[in-house]
């Protein structure tokens, strides 16, 4: 009995051995296999950074770049779980080969260069929760397969170049939560069945070419967190019951599509939306009261919309935010709102950081208290129709970084509240009724690069202080009354593209450092009153495309280093009172005499030039040259001629002199003696 016992026991243990013996033998089988599958990827795709240099037979694969693997669970233990290869820069088409990855659950090959058709083999991929190939070159539909992937939770197609339309089986992905199929080149509808997958927070289809109405069915999945459908040809009604059952909806993007209606009342029960952008589209009557109870409101932008309103409609709208104490954006520019904000703009959040009220029909005084809004970034109130002063006030916002009144009817004095403006990059007050001078302190506005003066009543010289700062891109100053000289330090703007400070009553030599602004690209100084010569600094503005000194005093010859600007396309130099050759390369070739008239002792050496040109024809270059070299010979002649001429007249006024002395002498001597004979 015993001796049968322990032949029993050593055939158990015997079986275990070999059991466990072929337990490990499969695993290394199963080992080797996912092993091999990575080195065919790393075979079929270029790694031009060499990301992918310790993917060798030598090291274990769950060891290799981007490569994790499950370490804890008996039965996945060294099976790849992760292949995360996110901006190597990688180059190729999609290996199907990784759907070998059995227990392959994410797979990330995001910026990176892949191209070519997503497969559909793809969904053999069974495991995969996580799919991330957004910011690639994926051409071709998005396979419909995809939406048997019942594991599937993340899908990221975003920044591609897929064509086709959506796939209407991905409704039957029920666990996904969160898909991206954004900046492609998709069309056809929003399928209605996404409204099945139940668990979805995140939807993002924005900048493709879909049309047709967004699926009401959308706003039923109570789980949804994020939705963007910008950027599209949306059209119709917003679904009345977009309100009802998204109570976790913190941000809704419909921005830049063609939907149209009222804004549904329903919307206003979205309690926990933060970020809510409609603006291009076509909604039609006055903005609702009720955005006062998205209490959470961070962003709301309606602006370029048909919505209308009078002076009460816009009062209760805006009253109506006071309850929004977390709003920071607010545009509601470009429709057709009319009434006085100057009793209603205290009321929004001290958190406002953007205030964007442009091209309405609103009118009064600039709205009171500004002052409230010390966050207040940008300022937008152009094409309106204020009028009055604008308040010193403004010297409080010391972070903001764009103001245009522009197109209004503002006027008294700009005022001298620059000091303190740091972050200001663009100033723009043009085409108002503001008089005075311009503010010395905005040359403090170190970030400034845009500035819009143009056709107001600005008298006085132009501050040499706003030269001083050198970020300066813009600059127009036109149509205004200024006088005095184009200050020398005008050249500090090393930036400067454009300058136009034309229609002015400028005047003084224009000054050599214009040479200094180096990428300058518009010169427009016309109708002033500039004399002397143009400067030969012009010539090294190797950017220049348009110069305009037209309807000035300036003298003398065109510069020839004028010609030599290869990207100058138009010129305009007429009436003035220059003279000489018209440089004939460059520009000059094409010229008309539009761009010269008025200039009457300008001429040109070709004579189909100078009769096209209304001109002139200048002594040939030859006969010149010869009449130099003349010259030169002749006048030292000529000279040397003088001199002995006068030489010779000098000796013979000295000799006929003499001679005269003597004869007299001659004669009183002869006198003398006939006197003495006499006497005697």
């Amino acid at each position: 009995m015993a001796s049968i016992k322990l032949l029993l026991l050593l055939f158990i243990i015997s079986f275990q051995n070999s059991h466990l013996f072929g337990w490990f033998h499969v695993k290394a089988q199963s080992s080797k296999f996912e092993r091999d599958t990575l080195l065919s990827f790393k075979q079929n795709v270029v790694d031009p950074l060499n990301s992918l240099s310790n993917w060798t037979k030598i090291t274990p694969h769950c060891t290799w770049s981007g490569v994790s693997c499950f370490d804890n669970d008996t039965t996945t233990t060294g099976q790849v779980r992760l292949l995360n290869l996110a901006n190597l820069g990688l180059n190729g088409f999609l290996p199907v080969v990784l759907c070998n990855l059995t227990s392959l659950q994410i797979l990330d090959l995001s910026n990176n260069r892949f191209h070519g058709s997503i497969l559909g083999s793809i969904s053999n991929c069974r495991n995969l929760k996580m799919i991330l190939l957004q910011v690639n070159k994926f051409t071709g539909s998005i396979p419909r397969e995809i939406g048997y992937m019942s594991e599937l939770q993340v899908l990221d197609f975003s920044v591609n170049n897929l064509t086709g339309v959506i796939p209407q089986e991905f409704g039957n992905l029920s666990s996904l939560t969160y898909i991206a199929l954004a900046r492609n080149h998709l069309h056809g509808q929003i399928p209605r069945e996404f409204g099945r997958m139940q668990n979805l927070q995140t939807i993002q289809l924005f900048d493709n070419e879909l049309t047709g109405e967004i699926p009401d069915s959308i706003f039923n999945i109570s789980s949804l967190v994020f939705i963007s459908f910008a950027n599209n040809n949306l059209s119709g009604n917003l679904p009345k019951n977009i309100g009802l059952s998204v109570p976790n909806l913190t941000s809704l993007y419909l921005a830049t599509n063609n939907l149209e209606g009222e804004i549904p009342k329903s919307l206003s029960n979205i309690s926990s939306l933060q970020f809510l952008e409609l603006f291009n589209n076509k909604f039609q009557g006055h903005i609702p009261p009720y955005f006062g109870n998205m209490k959470n409101l961070t962003s709301l932008k309606l602006g370029l919309n048909d919505f209308s309103s009078n002076s009460e409609q816009i009062s209760e709208f805006m009253n109506s935010l006071r309850n929004c104490t977390q709003l920071q954006v607010l545009w509601i520019n470009n429709n057709n709102l009319a009434g006085n904000l100057s009793s209603t703009l205290a009321n929004l959040s001290s958190n406002l950081q953007e205030f964007i009220i442009s091209e309405n029909s609103f009118t009064g005084p600039f709205p009171h208290g500004i002052d409230s809004f010390p966050n207040l970034i940008s300022l937008s109130m152009e094409y309106n129709r204020f009028t009055g002063t604008v308040p010193k006030s403004l010297s409080t916002l010391t972070k903001l970084q764009s103001i245009s009144l522009f197109g209004n009817m503002f006027s008294g004095e700009i005022p001298d509240v620059f000091n303190n403006m740091k972050q200001l990059s663009s100033l723009i007050l043009g085409h108002n009724q503001f008089s005075g001078r311009i503010p010395k302190s905005i040359g403090e506005c170190k970030n400034l690069n845009w500035v819009y003066l143009a056709r107001n009543k600005l008298n006085g010289s132009i501050p040499r202080e706003i030269f001083m700062a050198s970020g300066i891109v813009y600059l127009n100053l036109s149509q205004n009354a200024l006088c005095g000289p184009l200050p020398t330090e005008v050249g500090n703007l090393k930036q400067l593209t454009k300058l136009d400070i034309s229609n002015n009553q400028l005047s003084g030599n224009l000054s050599s450092s214009l040479g200094n602004c180096i990428v300058l690209q518009k010169l427009n100084l016309a109708r002033n009153k500039f004399s002397g010569p143009i400067p030969k600094s012009i010539g090294r503005l190797a950017s220049l495309e348009q110069l305009d000194l037209s309807s000035n005093h300036l003298t003398s010859q065109i510069p020839e280093e004028l010609g030599s600007l290869q990207l100058l396309q138009k010129v305009n130099l007429s009436f003035n009172y220059l003279e000489g050759k018209i440089p004939i390369t460059g520009v000059f070739k094409n010229l008309t005499n539009e761009s010269l008239r008025g200039n009457n002792e300008l001429c040109s050496i070709n004579k189909e030039t100078a009769s096209k040109l209304g001109v002139t024809q200048c002594i040939t270059t030859k006969t010149n040259k010869n009449k130099s070299v003349l010259l030169i010979i002749l006048v030292p002649i000529a000279s040397a001629i003088l001199l002995i001429a006068m030489t010779g007249c000098l000796v013979w006024i000295l000799i006929a002199r003499k001679r005269k002395k003597n004869a007299t002498l001659a004669l009183y001597v002869a006198s003398t003696t006939e006197i003495t004979k006499a006497y005697a």
